[in-house]
């Protein structure tokens, strides 16, 4: 498996299904009022502050910018707090942030330029010393990253420094403002822009510099990270409750026009209620999925304006390879599922059937790979020609908290059991259901990824010796056709290697998606800048704005 941040990243939405906050009948309080320090957003007198509440369903489990654990909650609160050099847009744009510009010559040395201004929140500057510190610390072997960096001169193919390696060849400080990184070979801007340039957040040296590599994690700071570079700073974190941030005064950019932003964790039945109460302005993708079933609602709330997303990043299906590994098994399962039925039935046919774990509008989508169909029994042909032990038993983990896909997972389990297979249906939390898919302790589960402009990003997991492969998949076709990819230069050649990459994948079926939805993006009419996004949701919320 995977992320945000390329998170996969892989991934993913990973969902903790949120009991302790109460269902809201009536509205607690206008939003724009501030909540009692530590007490429930949304309750408290009001302060005529600009506050914005984002509603999610998946609870962020780290505030840790330089490892979010592959999860796309954490990463909406991560991205609140901090900038990454450039942004990207929904035109698959790479903008400027803390960058000032990224520029090459030969596609391997990449040379890039911090915005002068650049500075902490505590007021300190922000220099190359922060860079080169925090790739030393995130990249130090005993540290645990989803930094996804193998490509730079002087790191493993994990991404990695090698054991009693401190230096990372690969990084060049010119002076406090200028540095260089040269890749392993030449490679498609596109991959250092999208995998370093946004996906890879930094430490304050002057907080940090004295920790050691193998208590970094474990360090206060990751629980209460004051000392950020975003437009917005830490306030309070209280796990499946919400995360809250004030205004930065300090930013180098135009400071924010909110004094705050709330993301709150709701139990799902409550996103729309919230909505139509006032106590939350949008919801975040893929977090904070309205199901598609609550269209005609939630369009004809008065105080929401509702559109709808390109079809997204899908929920796949991952199997553990080393208990289901007979491909022709694996394929079984793609022709049992009726994923047609799910578009039609739960999506109301606002989505489309794919294999692959590319949206269709992605440019690399492979547009030739015929879908598999839904075959009962050519799925039951293939499970006698693997002579597959009908008495063994699938565990198939599904997350919680996202009430569309659970509701998909009872239908495949449906669809699985009706051609002869035995599943055992256990359902977890985000934080329990990761570790047990790290410990490899599944035969199937489910969850997303998040999206990537960068091809090579959806396949990084695959390859046989990468620490995200926890479905124990090993080809050494993918391992060649994923280094080539990696390390093509030219588009149109990168084009074709990842078309051969994605037919060979469909043809294992290490993982199989299961739909594709267009997502509803609701905010409220009285926000006047800010809303949800399929890319680049939080690229400028110093521009953010509430009416008065």
């Amino acid at each position: 498996m995977a992320k945000k941040r390329h998170r996969i990243t892989w991934l993913i939405v990973w969902a903790a299904f949120m009991t302790g906050l109460s269902a809201c009948g009536a509205p607690a309080a206008s939003p724009a009022s501030s909540p009692n320090p530590g007490g429930e957003p949304g309750k408290g007198a009001n302060t005529g502050e600009k506050t914005v509440y984002i509603g999610i369903v998946n609870a962020p489990i780290t505030l840790s910018q330089i490892n979010d654990q592959g999860d796309s909650a954490s990463d909406n609160a991560i991205a609140l707090l901090n900038d990454s050099l450039l942004n990207l847009n929904e035109k698959f744009e790479f903008t400027p942030k803390l960058a000032e510009s990224v520029e090459t010559k030969d596609n391997q040395t990449f040379v890039v330029k911090l915005n002068p201004s650049a500075k902490w929140n505590d007021g300190k500057p922000f220099t190359t010393a922060d860079v080169a510190f925090t790739l030393q610390t995130a990249l130090h072997p005993k540290v645990e990253t989803y930094f996804k960096l193998n490509f730079i001169e002087g790191l493993n193919n994990a991404g990695k420094l090698e054991e009693g390696k401190t230096e990372i060849s690969g990084l060049k400080i010119i002076d406090d403002r200028t540095f260089e990184v040269r890749t392993k070979t030449p490679v498609d801007p596109l991959l250092f822009k999208e995998r370093f340039g946004t996906k890879v957040f930094f430490l304050p040296r002057h907080i940090l510099k004295d920790v050691p590599p193998e208590q970094i994690a474990t360090h206060p700071y990751f629980q209460k990270p004051e000392v950020t570079i975003g437009a917005f700073k830490f306030a309070n974190f209280v796990k499946g409750q919400y995360v809250e941030v004030v205004k930065n005064p300090n930013y180098y950019l135009p400071p924010a026009k909110l004094d705050k932003i709330f993301i709150k964790v709701l139990p799902a039945a409550n996103l729309v209620a919230q909505l139509q109460t006032g106590e939350i302005h949008m919801n975040s993708l893929p977090v904070g999925l309205i199901p598609i079933t609550e269209y005609e609602k939630v369009k004809a709330l008065p105080n929401v304006e509702l559109t709808t997303s390109n079809p997204s990043i899908p929920p796949e299906l991952f199997f553990n390879t080393a208990n289901i590994g007979d491909a022709r098994v694996r394929q079984a399962v793609a022709y049992a599922i009726n994923r047609k039925l799910i578009v039609d039935q739960l999506l109301k046919g606002q989505g489309e059937v794919i294999d692959g774990g590319i949206p269709s509008y992605h440019p690399n989508f492979n547009k030739d790979i015929q879908t598999y169909p839904y075959d009962p029994d050519k799925a039951k042909k293939l499970l006698q020609e693997a002579k597959w032990d009908t008495s063994k038993h699938i565990r198939f983990l599904i997350p919680v908290g996202n009430k569309v896909r659970e509701q998909a997972a009872d239908i495949l389990v449906q669809n699985l059991q009706a051609v002869g297979l035995k599943v055992q249906v256990q359902k977890y939390d985000f934080a329990t259901l990761i570790q047990k898919v790290r410990k490899k302790e599944f035969d199937l589960t489910i969850f997303n990824r998040d999206f990537y402009i960068e091809p090579s990003s959806y396949f990084t997991l695959y390859k046989s010796d990468s620490a995200s492969n926890y479905y124990s998949y090993n080809n050494p076709k993918v391992d060649e056709l994923i280094t080539k990819g990696e390390t093509e230069s030219d588009p149109a050649k990168r084009r074709q290697i990842y078309n051969e990459l994605q037919a060979v994948i469909h043809e294992d079926v290490p993982t199989l998606a299961v739909y594709s939805e267009k997502r509803l993006l609701a905010v409220s009419k009285d926000v006047l800048v800010g809303r949800p996004r399929d890319i680049g949701m939080y690229n400028n919320t110093n521009e953010w704005d509430l009416k008065k």
